[in-house]
């Protein structure tokens, strides 16, 4: 199976940058129809013409800042599925690297949830399906190599790679929305988490879960 991985397409200048962060963060917040183009503008300090200048609308600067976010993760998952040997080990650098991309910028897991699991958005919604849809791919195939190698059983690899993929996601969802996310999404989760997916929870391996308030006062 092959991955068409996207370029990478790094803001070209300082503007631009100020730009793309100014409008994260306002998404993050606010949530992407909430946040205005004015809002944006005095959140950068530039003119409307100048954003105009980089995207042609609200909706090319939201696809911007997300290229501007994953192209390089993604090229980096990528690497990861090519020079890793055995499923174990590709499965628990892959939750251990997205785990690290989310902590670095809780904003970016914040705004692509609410987005994408809230009401659909002409034009956004159709692409978020289809960045979602690259780092699914790259899942399946290492359960796909996973399955051939004989390392996993009990599954297509279609249904293994949306079992990882919810278990990891809900994580992700929850801590990046609490505070110092880089304390609760570590490796030490990921490799037990891991462990869960591969072995179940009647194996006797342990799980350390930083519990958020709501769930620790129950």
């Amino acid at each position: 199976m092959t991955v068409t991985l996207p370029a990478v397409r790094p803001p070209t200048n300082d503007t631009e940058e100020r730009l793309l962060d100014a409008a994260l963060t306002l998404f993050a917040a606010k949530g992407y129809e909430a946040a205005s183009v004015r809002e944006i503008i005095e959140a950068t300090g530039v003119t409307r013409p100048v954003l105009y200048y980089y995207c042609s609308s609200k909706e090319d600067l939201f696809k911007r800042l997300v290229h501007w976010k994953h192209d390089e993760a993604y090229r980096e998952l990528g690497r990861i599925v090519t020079e890793t040997t055995g499923c174990a080990n590709r499965l628990r650098a892959i939750m251990r690297g997205t785990f690290a991309f989310c902590a670095a910028d809780p904003r970016v897991p914040r705004v692509m949830f609410q987005t994408a699991f809230g009401p659909p958005i002409p034009g956004i919604s159709e692409f978020l399906a289809e960045v979602a849809k690259l780092r699914f791919l790259l899942i399946h195939h290492v359960m796909q190599d996973g399955l051939d190698a004989a390392e996993l059983e009990g599954g297509d690899a279609a249904s293994l790679a949306l079992i990882f993929c919810c278990l990891m996601d809900q994580h992700i969802n929850i801590f990046a929305r609490l505070p110092t996310p880089k304390k609760r999404l570590t490796p030490e989760l990921a490799d037990g988490l891991v462990s869960v997916f591969l072995h179940g929870v009647g194996s006797g391996k342990r799980v350390r879960v930083d519990l958020p308030p709501f769930a620790a006062d129950g």
